[in-house]
């Protein structure tokens, strides 16, 4: 099974050559899930919600699990941010902000890390943490994923700022409820990282994977527009973790980092 995740889209900022390439990229991968972690547009226009809808129209009909990114928030319509900060989401992406995939072996919870009184920062309250831990636990899936848009964790020290506000205890309780790999974008630096470097004591297997900006021209220093790729290979009880960044070079999209992570096993089998 392949799951691909689009962070950072922020349409309004997308670049014509680069959303051409990333289409036919994912054409080709054929993926069984789409994933959006968030930050869909710049400004959160009806405008930039529909170029959205244009763009998902061009990739294979299989099912989008999205969760919105604080950019995906009025920022100057400050009526709209407090009255109905998600009005024009909703219209794209339904009315559920913290969705639910689940096929019986793949299980991915969205959360909705944004808060409408922050411009930039996010987290997770602790209704939240406990809500993500009833699915984690009621499932019986074999790979258990939860995505947000901001991050659990940083490779940067100047990245520590927008780590969630909450992160620790979402972690050690998620984690503890079967979570192998958490989702997530808004710093547009890709990375994978084992969870328990920074979160000592948490189940061995714990990931994070960080997705890049996918579309836009707002990249990061000379990190190149990057989406992940993630596989989940039964036979070998194995996850697949894939970077695939555009190389400008005639390519297009390119796989440039593989991590392959063991699937946990349930609970009651560990030790």
């Amino acid at each position: 099974m392949r799951l691909i995740q689009l962070s950072d889209l922020h349409f309004g900022t997308e670049q014509p050559a680069v959303v051409a390439a990333l289409v036919a990229r994912v054409q080709q991968l054929q993926p069984d899930v789409i994933l959006l972690s968030g930050d869909i547009t710049q400004r959160a226009r009806r405008a930039q919600f529909a170029a959205c809808r244009r763009f998902l129209n061009q990739l294979p009909a299989v099912p989008v699990l999205a969760v919105p990114g604080n950019h995906d928030l009025p920022l100057f319509n400050l009526w709209q941010r407090f009255s109905q900060p998600y009005a024009h989401y909703r219209r794209i992406f339904g009315h559920r902000l913290a969705p639910v995939y689940d096929n019986g072996d793949v299980l991915v919870v969205g959360v909705n890390t944004t808060r409408p009184g922050k411009h930039v920062d996010g987290g997770f309250s602790a209704a939240t943490i406990a809500s993500v831990s009833q699915y984690l636990r009621a499932s019986t899936a074999t790979v258990k994923i939860v995505m947000g848009h901001h991050p659990v964790d940083a490779v940067l020290a100047t990245d520590e700022q927008n780590v969630a506000a909450g992160a620790e205890a979402a972690v050690r309780a998620w984690t503890a409820a079967g979570m192998q790999l958490y989702l997530a974008g808004h710093i547009h630096y890709p990375f994978f990282a084992d969870l328990e470097h920074r979160y000592p004591g948490i189940p061995p297997q714990c990931w994070t994977a960080q997705a890049g900006t996918a579309i836009s021209r707002r990249v990061r220093a000379d990190i190149a527009n990057s989406f992940n790729v993630i596989e989940w290979l039964p036979q070998q009880q194995m996850l697949c973790l894939q970077r695939w960044d555009d190389t400008q070079v005639g390519g297009g999209f390119t796989r440039v980092a593989q991590q392959l992570i063991a699937v946990r096993q349930p609970p009651a089998l560990r030790g």
